[in-house]
Parts: structure tokens; sequence; C-alpha cells
């Protein structure tokens, strides 16, 4: 079956069933598809930009290195379908289902995706730089190596993600749930993190410069992590430890978190908001703290050895030489 086959059926015959065909290569642009049932069909090296697929069913669809430039696929099923190495870019996916879809080094760049169900997605590699993901369930997602500069994961569910090596600078992740996510190696550089919740994620050598940790929850933190939180766990009698050794920091917004009994060895603290922190029983060895902001934190008890202060303004408001 051919575009001009399928147009001819659906438009003329009023067909929606077009389940389990060989549409390979089939070049269908700008125009109306709403409803169509192409579960299970051939796609692959299909052009469908600017066509209005919303509310079809493409459950199991093989559309590999399809284009999907600005397609209207708003509510519609994709479920287990096959879209690596696909170009979403633009594309409306708003309340689409894409549970287990395969979306392997495609490219979501600047498509909208609100409230748009990824759970157990394959994104690997993908570029979602700026794409609207706010509300999105992206539960056990693999998002690894993804390009997430700018995008919007505000609200989203992202539990149990894998998001190790992944480019989330300059993201909003206000809200978002990351509890257990794996952020291994991640670039949050800029990111805002506000409220966002982090319980026994894994922030293993990710970068934090210049982020905005305010407010983030976290609690049974695993070794060798790079965490922030709040720490107030109902239940325990002393927090977690966080473990932030060898943690690249610089110019992180640190304002008010409690970091009682945290691992900062080697950290690197340059330009470091860290106004109202709680630091209490604290290891600040070898920990380099020129030009942070110190005020008003609570230095008690913590262990303080080959501490770089130049610059650095103290808990009295003074400034170290």
């Amino acid at each position: 079956m051919n575009g001009e086959e399928l147009l001819l059926q659906f438009q003329q015959q009023g067909k929606r069933d077009f389940s389990r065909a060989n549409l390979s290569q089939v070049q269908i642009i700008q125009v109306s598809l709403q409803n169509i049932n192409l579960s299970r069909t051939e796609l692959d090296w299909a052009n469908f930009s600017g066509t209005d697929l919303s509310g079809a069913n493409l459950s199991r669809a093989d559309l590999a290195n399809s284009r999907l430039i600005k397609t209207q696929l708003a509510g519609a099923n994709l479920k287990s379908a096959d879209l690596s190495s696909s170009d979403l870019s633009w594309a409306n996916l708003n309340d689409a289902i894409l549970i287990r879809a395969d979306l392997s080094n495609a490219n979501l760049s600047q498509s909208f995706l609100n409230n748009t169900n990824l759970s157990d997605a394959d994104l690997s590699g993908a570029n979602l730089t700026r794409a609207n993901l706010s509300g999105a369930n992206l539960s056990r997602a693999n998002l690894s190596d993804a390009n997430l500069t700018e995008v919007d994961l505000s609200g989203a569910d992202l539990s149990r993600a894998d998001l190790s090596n992944a480019d989330l600078s300059n993201a909003d992740l206000t809200q978002a749930n990351f509890n257990k996510a794996d952020l291994s190696e991640s670039n949050l550089c800029k990111a805002n993190l506000h409220k966002a919740t982090l319980k026994g994620a894994s922030l293993r050598a990710a970068n934090l410069r210049t982020a905005s940790l305010t407010g983030a929850a976290l609690k049974e933190v695993n070794t060798s992590l790079a965490t922030i939180s709040e720490l107030n766990l109902p239940g325990f009698n002393r927090p977690s430890k966080i473990d932030l050794c060898s943690t690249n920091l610089k110019g992180a917004n640190l304002r008010g978190v409690c970091l009682k009994n945290a691992n900062l060895r080697f950290a690197l603290l340059y330009k470091t908001n860290l106004q109202q922190a709680n630091l209490q029983n604290a290891s600040l060895i070898d920990v380099y703290l020129r030009g942070a902001d110190l005020r008003g934190v609570n230095l008690t008890y913590s262990i303080l050895s080959h501490v770089n202060w130049k610059g650095t303004i103290m808990p009295d408001g003074s400034v170290h030489p």
C-alpha cells in the first residue's frame, strides 16, 4: 500500500483500520488522519511531517528513522512503538502514551510532551533540548546520555529513571520527582531543582555548578553521592550522612539547606551560597571555599582542615583575607 491508496480509503471510503499494513517510506505530509489505526504497521523511514495524527493508534508500530516534524500526536497511543532515530522536533505529543516506546537517539527538540506517559521508555541518547515535559511520567525511563538542556521537567515523575551522563544544564526541574533516580555523572549546571525530591537518588560525580537546590529534599542517601537535602526525616533520630566528597558545587545556591553530618571533603564550593545552612558536625577537609558566602552558617563541631578561605564571607559577616 502507498500513501495515495491510504488517503483514498481514509478520506473517501471512511476506512480507519490500517493495522499491520506495510507503509515503509510512505510520504503523507500535512494531512488530517485523526484517530487512524496504524498499530503494528511498518512505517520505518516514513514522513508524516505536519500531519494530524492526534488520537491515532500507533502501538507497536515501526517508526524507526521516520520524520514527524511538527506532527500532531496529542493523545496518540504509541505504546511499545519503535521511534528510534526518528525526528519529532516541534511535534505535539501532549497526553500521548509512550509506555516502553523506543526513542533512542530520537530528535525531540522543542517538542511538547506535557503529561505524556513515557514510563519505561528508552530515550538514551535522545535530543530533548527545550522540550516541554512538564508533568510527564518518566518513571524507570532510560535517559542516559540524553541532551536535556533547557528542558522543562517541572512536576515530572523521574523516579528510578536512568539519567546517567545526561545533560540537564539550565533545565527547569522544580518539584520534579527524582526518587531513586540515577543522576551519576550528569550535568546539572544552572539547573533549577527548587523543591525537587531526590530521595535515594545517585548524583555521583554530577556537576551541580550554579545549580539552585533550595528546598530540595533527599533521604536514605547511598554512599559516594553528591546530594543536597533539607533532611526532614520523620521517625529518624538523626539524618542520614550526606556524602558530597569531591563534588563540584561552584556557585550553587545552597541557602538554608541542612548538611548536618555531611562529608564535604575535597568539595569545590567556590562562590557557593551557603547562607543559613546547617553544617553541624560536617567534614570540611581540603575544601575550596574561596569567595563562598557562609553568613549565618552553623559550623558547630564541624571538622575544618586545609580549607581555602580566601575571600570567604564568614558566619559573622566578616570577609576572610
